[in-house]
């Protein structure tokens, strides 16, 4: 096999339902499309196609993040199958097949499953980005999962998982989210912060955000110190005194005004894809709390890089207090943290991601980074 030309460019689609307050899904498609764009070697575009009542009209709507310029966008009015055979590379979401399944319009669902049934091409890739698992509906899961061409995952446990569902390990990559090292470093000193604990809820039962908040309440009044809980939509529930909500924090307030003035975070989910927020606060020189979840095995080592317990709210608990009752154990695991979460950046993922489609396209050799390990 032969090197891609470096004049060789590569016209994406990233193709997915987005919404107009910040998700964790959004926010990783949108980062990789930044950074695809922004070395300004290939064309990237996102088709914002719409979700239920869910309809973003236009990037007014999409004010929390902020967009490369070389960016393009189309906001659909209905899912389009014209849209996924324009371009060499389409990258799109299980929330995209959700979308198809349960359109009003079952014509045009159909003709962009239709579409996306099509086997790749040496001009044409499809890639799903798997993000998740036991998110969506088993039949949208096992839809994604038989259509043709890779599929990337956030995870190296999500990668694990799909090989063994039976995806052929050679269409199975682990490309990890990135972060974003001029919005989310530390910016206040680790030494010098008051004691906060801070965890992003997220109502979807596999998240545990109920049983996180029930940790934060029990450590808050036992120690007496503040806590930050921030997400899209709020517990349906009165928070104890001490426990702060804010409500689709935009990033630089999540960076600087909420990781950036806490000491831990706690991540309570069940199960995760990857846990960007997690390692966003990391980043920030919070020291992590979190459950053997899947996805935070990537970056949370027990002692090391975090504190791993099980997922019961005084498993948490106690966790959280042992971190807030040892100052010396939560430097090393917030620095520890903080060094380790380097590897994970926007570009890098980027670079590999043109890897894998320069490689499927036109038989370029892979980079190194994209090893046999990884499939």
């Amino acid at each position: 096999m032969t090197e891609t030309p470096p004049d060789r460019r590569i016209a994406w689609t990233f193709m997915t339902p987005s919404l107009a307050r910040p998700t964790g899904g959004d926010i990783a498609l949108f980062e990789l499309a930044n950074a695809m764009a922004s070395g300004g070697r290939d064309t990237v575009q996102i088709v914002h196609v719409p979700f239920a009542r869910a309809r973003v009209g236009g990037l007014d709507d999409l004010s929390w993040f902020d967009f490369d310029p070389a960016v393009e966008h189309q906001f659909a009015s209905s899912l389009g199958a014209a849209d996924v055979l324009g371009s060499h590379v389409v990258l799109y979401t299980m929330k995209l097949l959700a979308a198809a399944l349960a359109a009003g319009d079952e014509a045009a669902g159909l003709r962009l499953i239709g579409a996306l049934r099509q086997a790749p091409t040496p001009s044409w890739l499809p890639i799903l980005f798997v993000q998740g698992h036991g998110v969506f509906l088993s039949e949208v899961e096992e839809l994604g999962l038989g259509l043709p061409g890779p599929k990337v995952c956030v995870g190296r446990a999500l990668a694990d998982l799909l090989v063994r569902r039976g995806v052929p390990a050679v269409d199975v990559l682990h490309i990890p989210n990135g972060v974003d090292p001029e919005r989310f470093h530390v910016a206040q000193s680790v030494a010098g912060r008051a004691q906060q604990v801070a965890m992003n809820f997220d109502p979807h039962p596999l998240k545990g955000g109920l049983a996180g908040i029930d940790a934060i309440e029990s450590v808050v009044g036992n120690l007496g110190v503040p806590a930050t809980v921030f997400g899209t939509s709020s517990p349906e529930r009165v928070l104890a005194g001490g426990v702060t909500f804010v409500r689709s924090p935009n990033r630089t307030t999540l960076a600087d005004d909420i990781y950036n003035r806490s000491t831990t975070f706690l991540q309570p989910s069940r199960r995760e894809g990857f846990g960007m927020c997690a390692v966003e606060a990391m980043a920030c020189g919070c020291a992590l709390v979190t459950t053997a979840n899947g996805g935070s095995a990537d970056y949370a080592h027990h002692d090391e890089t975090a504190i791993v317990c099980g997922p019961a709210p005084a498993e948490m608990a106690e966790a959280l207090v042992r971190l807030m009752t040892d100052d010396r154990l939560r430097l090393r695991i917030a620095r520890n943290g903080t060094r380790f979460v380097e590897r994970f950046r926007w570009t890098a993922s980027a670079a590999r991601l043109r890897g894998l489609a320069s490689e499927r396209l036109w038989g370029a050799t892979p980079s190194p980074d994209l090893s046999a390990q990884d499939r």
